[in-house]
C-alpha cells in the first residue's frame, strides 16, 4: 500500500475490468546493470577489520609481561626511576598490612628511636629533607602529580614508593586537611647537617620545653638566625614528633640539634668561652642579694641591655612555659657568671611564648654581631686604603 497502487484487486469481489497503465520500461543493458551493481556494492559497508590477529595479541601479552618483570625487577632494586623517567610506585590497597605497620611504628616514639626513623607529612618537607642529603626510605602517596614536586631531587636508587587512597592517608594524618603524602627519613646526624651559611657564635638550650608547637617554633627560630646547635635536656618532648616537626618547618634538616641530653653531659658540649643566659620574665631588674639562693644571685638585665658583640660565644637557655626555668639551668648559669634576660612588655601582658622570645633574643644577638662584623670590616678597608 505504501507504493499507492491504483487499484487493488480483492479476493472476495467480482470479478471486474480493471483499466492499468503499462508501465515503461528502460533498459538499461548490460553494462549499465553492472555499473549499477557496483555503486551498490560500493555504498554497501565494509565489515569491520578484526581487533587484532593472534599473532598481534601475543606480542602485546609478551610486551606486557615483560614489563611487569622489569617493574617487580626495580621495585626489588628499589630503583626510583624506570626507562621512561616516570616514577616506579606500587598500587596498594588502603588496608595493606606493610602501610599499618610502618606508621604504627612511626608514631611511637620508642620504635622511631628503635627503627631510627622519622615521619614528615607534605611534598616541601620531603624537598627540605632531600636538600639536605638526608637518606629518604619511603614514600606514601595518594595523587601521582604529587611526585612531580619530588622528581628533580630524588636519587637514582633506594626509595620506595607506594600509593594508597586519599581516604587512608587523612586517617593516618595529624592536620585537618592532609597534603596527601608522607616521607620515611633516616634521622639524620646532628654532625652530618649540610650547613648553607656560616653560623653565628650561638648556641641554644632547651629545657623543658613540653609543647610539640612550642619547640617547633624555638627550633624555627634558631635555624632563622643562624645558630650553631640547639641542645635539648632529658624531659623535653620528643624532638622527632611528627607535630615537631612539621611546626619546626624543616629546621630538622638544617640544624645540628641534640636531644636527650644529661645535665652531666652538657658542660662537654659547650664552648669553653661561652657566656650563658636564660630567658627569663622576671621584671626585677638588676636586683641582686647577696647570700640569697641560686635564683637570685644571678642579675636580671634587659636583653638589649647586653654587649653581645664584645662576647666570643653566646649560650641562651629557653624554658618551657608550663614547667619553666629548671634548677640546673639556673646552676649552670651561677657557675659560669650567666645573666638571667627579661623582655620588657607592655602594661598588662605578662609574657611572650617561648618561641617568641627565643626569636626575639636570638635576633638581637644576631643584629649585634653583624653590626660589629660590619664595622670592623669596613675599619679593615679603610686601613687598606690610607
Amino acid at each position: 500500500m505504501h507504493r499507492r497502487p491504483a487499484k487493488v484487486l480483492l479476493p472476495f469481489e467480482p470479478n471486474s475490468n480493471v483499466n492499468l497503465k503499462e508501465e515503461h520500461v528502460i533498459d538499461i543493458g548490460a553494462e549499465g546493470f553492472k555499473k549499477s551493481n557496483e555503486n551498490y556494492e560500493s555504498k554497501e559497508k565494509k565489515p569491520p577489520a578484526p581487533v587484532t590477529s593472534q599473532e598481534k595479541f601475543k606480542e602485546i601479552k609478551a610486551k606486557k609481561e615483560m614489563e611487569l618483570k622489569k617493574k617487580k625487577f626495580y621495585l626489588s632494586q628499589k630503583k626510583v626511576f624506570d626507562d621512561n623517567g616516570d616514577v616506579i610506585y606500587e598500587k596498594l590497597k588502603g588496608n595493606d598490612g606493610r602501610i599499618s605497620n610502618l606508621l604504627v611504628k612511626l608514631k611511637s616514639k620508642k620504635e622511631r628511636l628503635r627503627a631510627g626513623q622519622m615521619l614528615v607529612e607534605g611534598w616541601r618537607l620531603i624537598v627540605d629533607g632531600l636538600e639536605a642529603n638526608c637518606v629518604l626510605k619511603y614514600v606514601i602517596f595518594s595523587r601521582t602529580e604529587d611526585l612531580n614536586n619530588l622528581r628533580p631531587f630524588l636519587p637514582k636508587t633506594g626509595v620506595q614508593f607506594y600509593k594508597i587512597p586519599y581516604n587512608d592517608i587523612s586517617i593516618w594524618s595529624d592536620v585537618e586537611t592532609s597534603p596527601g603524602i608522607f616521607g620515611v627519613f633516616e634521622i639524620p646526624n646532628a654532625d652530618s647537617i649540610k650547613r648553607y651559611a656560616k653560623p653565628i657564635p650561638l648556641q641554644l638550650i632547651c629545657d623543658n620545653i613540653r609543647t610539640p608547637g612550642n619547640l617547633g617554633a624555638i627550633l624555627r627560630a634558631a635555624v632563622g638566625v643562624g645558630s650553631e646547635k640547639v641542645l635539648l635536656t632529658k624531659g623535653c618532648v620528643d624532638l622527632w614528633d611528627p607535630k615537631v616537626i612539621r611546626s619546626a618547618s624543616g629546621a630538622h634538616f638544617r640544624q645540628p640539634i641534640h636531644h636527650s641530653v644529661d645535665w652531666e653531659e652538657l658542660p662537654k658540649l659547650l664552648e669553653a668561652d661561652t657566656s650563658i643566659f636564660i630567658a627569663d620574665n622576671n621584671i626585677n631588674v638588676l636586683d641582686i642579694h647577696e647570700n640569697q639562693n641560686v635564683l637570685d644571685s644571678i642579675p636580671v638585665v634587659p636583653y638589649y641591655g647586653v654587649d653581645f658583640a664584645n662576647l666570643k660565644h653566646v649560650t641562651l637557655i629557653i624554658g618551657g612555659e608550663t614547667e619553666g626555668i629548671s634548677e640546673n639551668s639556673y646552676r649552670l648559669a651561677a657557675n659560669k657568671n650567666g645573666l638571667r634576660l627579661n623582655i620588657p612588655l607592655h602594661k598588662g601582658v605578662d609574657s611572650l611564648n617561648t618561641g617568641m622570645a627565643a626569636a626575639v633574643i636570638a635576633f638581637e644577638v644576631k643584629k649585634q654581631f653583624i653590626q660589629a662584623w660590619a664595622k670592623l670590616k669596613l675599619n679593615n678597608k679603610k686601613n687598606v686604603i690610607s
